[in-house]
């Protein structure tokens, strides 16, 4: 999965044909629809289904990182069945890549082959928990209490321990994969930055 900067907002530089070198700037079209969306994104969230600004944030954190692990863990086992050869290991990949199968699903499939730790399988239990957590909120007058691992998720511990965990978890998995991505879940020099306690 390659990372790149988005096609249509910005300023950004052309790198191929007759205009290389100049810049591209964003249509107005795909601005005034950026607008919109975000508009509509701030009305569902202030009015229809209020919640804090925090919690909002923190949905979107823990969406994205259950993504991005689910996409490796998908590698990984991929690359898992082509090492290991087996009619139910095929099957349950073409369900992966043509059905629907469930996030836990696939981490208890993981979990059984010895692709994760029992550590790493609670990790993924605890983000799922919370994912379904969120997904499901329904307007309240305060703010919502999630917890990672025995813990208030809302802290600055907490959200360092959520994202060193992934970050690990996802090294390992585009290990097994052999992919090469090079962003981390945790950004170059944050950690550092705000005081985090290094990875052993």
């Amino acid at each position: 999965m390659a990372t790149r900067e988005a096609r249509r907002f910005g300023a950004r530089e052309v790198t191929h044909g007759a205009k290389k070198g100049s810049l591209h700037v964003a249509l107005k079209r795909y601005l005034t629809l950026l607008g919109e969306l975000s508009f509509l994104q701030e009305y569902l969230s202030d009015r229809a289904l209020p919640r804090e600004p925090e919690d909002r944030a923190l949905a979107n954190l823990t969406l994205i990182l259950q993504n991005i692990v689910e996409y490796e863990l998908e590698r990984s086992i991929d690359s898992y069945v082509k090492a290991n050869p087996d009619k139910k290991y095929a099957k349950f990949l073409k369900r992966i890549q043509t059905d629907y199968v469930t996030f836990k699903a696939k981490f208890d499939w993981a979990r059984a082959r010895n692709l994760l730790t029992d550590n790493e399988w609670r990790v993924l239990e605890e983000i799922r928990i919370i994912r379904n957590a969120q997904t499901h909120a329904r307007p309240e007058l305060k703010r919502r209490k999630y917890s990672y691992f025995g813990k208030p998720l809302l802290t600055r511990k907490s959200i360092q321990r959520l994202f060193s965990d992934f970050n690990s978890l996802v090294r390992k998995l585009r290990t097994q994969s052999g992919n090469r991505q090079r962003w981390d879940v945790i950004p170059p020099g944050y950690a550092e930055e705000m005081g985090w306690t290094p990875e052993p």
